[in-house]
């Protein structure tokens, strides 16, 4: 294949999203970014949240209304539709569950090689989710995971996050690559002036730190209830939350804190870039991943488990197998069990008391990231996967391909 940056390979490739924002970590950071070394033309379609960042060149942002429900995003995909066909890409590459139901269509008009990205356990998302009420969650998860698989076969290729997902996409006859969250490390390099500014702020305190999406079932309520013992026995302990967290619950956690007396112990502060996020990790002297015991947690593999361990933090998790996998194997943290606060709060002080044992974790959980599990080994997979997407000729999707 001819080097793409020549005049006889350009190829326009469009990143497209009505549920991320345009600096989402994997779809731009990892991605994009690794795209644009050999692809120079990268549309990425997204709505906006912050201003778009330096690294630009060949990278042509345009944004698209935002869906404040997941309904509000499928009644935007015909606009985005023909937004994408008057772009006129050569591939489409799609990151929403929602978007799936343009596939046909995309297909049909565009002409273009479909990538559909799933990094999500959808089937297992309905399972939890508390929009759906209980009884019928069993029956929404069948009818996602049925969606999936028949519309995931207008996508010329499938990317997931982690081998669960990837199993499920097996028998639909398309490649399927798996391209693990691990970090970029260039990403968790400190800022050193800013990193002083924060143990200004927190002096005399010794700050844990959890950083993602901020819900129940990602061990919200039990954070708190950890903090509650841990104030009594250790009042010096400063749990920092950073990651977007709904209006809603966010009132509920407040009104929690109070009524426990924690706003010294517990400090809300919410989503913030991506970039950014490195310096709170690096005061930090543990990492949570607290996740409830669920069947999408089960098998979802946490992302911030390896950013702490980049910023060599020692990792708190809950025992839960995609958790315990990398924890034991590294040497790099502890697990507990996450529906005990008071398992929890015992975890907490027992690393923080040990300081040999945590350096040790430290240690050990910087180099197994900067030897193994960083971007840097799946850049070549979703490089390779690009350049045999665009070396086949499209084969269409026959109606016996559909009945299987």
């Amino acid at each position: 294949m001819a080097d793409n940056r020549g005049n006889k390979a350009r190829v326009t490739i469009c990143m497209v999203s009505t549920g991320h924002g345009c600096l989402d970590d994997r779809l731009f950071y990892r991605e994009t970014l690794t795209l644009s070394k050999r692809y120079p033309d990268i549309i990425v379609m997204t709505p906006f949240e912050t201003n778009t960042p330096s690294e630009t060149a060949g990278i042509t942002f345009t944004a698209i209304p935002r869906g404040d429900s997941k309904l509000s995003r499928v009644l935007l995909i015909p606009s985005v539709i023909k937004m994408i066909l008057k772009i006129k890409p050569q591939v489409i590459h799609i990151h929403d569950f929602e978007l799936l139901v343009a596939l046909p269509f995309l297909k049909l008009l565009s002409g273009a090689k479909i990538v559909y990205d799933a990094y999500e356990v959808y089937p297992e998302m309905m399972l939890q989710s508390r929009s759906i009420p209980k009884p019928f969650r069993p029956i929404m998860s069948c009818v996602v995971d049925f969606i999936e698989k028949v519309l995931a076969r207008f996508a010329d290729c499938v990317i997931t996050a982690d081998e669960h997902i990837s199993d499920r996409f097996r028998n639909i006859k398309r490649p399927v690559t798996t391209l693990f969250n691990y970090p970029i490390l260039k990403l968790f390099l400190s800022d050193a002036d800013e990193v002083e500014k924060l143990k200004a702020q927190y002096k005399g305190r010794l700050p844990i730190i959890y950083q993602g999406s901020i819900t129940e079932e990602r061990g919200l309520f039990k954070m708190i209830d950890t903090m509650a013992i841990l104030k009594e026995r250790h009042p010096e302990v400063i749990l920092l939350m950073i990651g977007r967290i709904g209006e809603t619950l966010l009132l509920r956690a407040q009104e929690r804190i109070e009524k426990e007396g924690l706003q010294e112990q517990i400090n809300i502060i919410g989503w913030i870039p991506h970039i950014k996020i490195v310096n709170y990790i690096h005061i930090a002297k543990i990492g949570l991943v607290p996740f409830l015991p669920t069947k999408k947690f089960h098998k979802n593999i946490p992302t911030k488990q390896f950013e702490y361990m980049a910023c060599g933090v020692p990792v708190l998790g809950a025992n839960l197998p995609p958790i315990v996998e990398y924890v034991k194997e590294a040497g790099c943290g502890r697990v507990y069990d996450s529906l005990s606060a008071k398992d929890f709060a015992a975890s907490v002080i027992s690393m923080l008391k040990d300081e040999v044992s945590w350096q040790e974790m430290s240690r050990a959980g910087k180099e197994a990231v900067q030897k193994m599990w960083n971007w840097d080994q799946m850049e070549g997979r979703l490089l390779r996967q690009y350049q045999e997407l665009l070396s086949t000729t499209d084969h269409g999707l026959s109606l016996q391909e559909l009945k299987q």
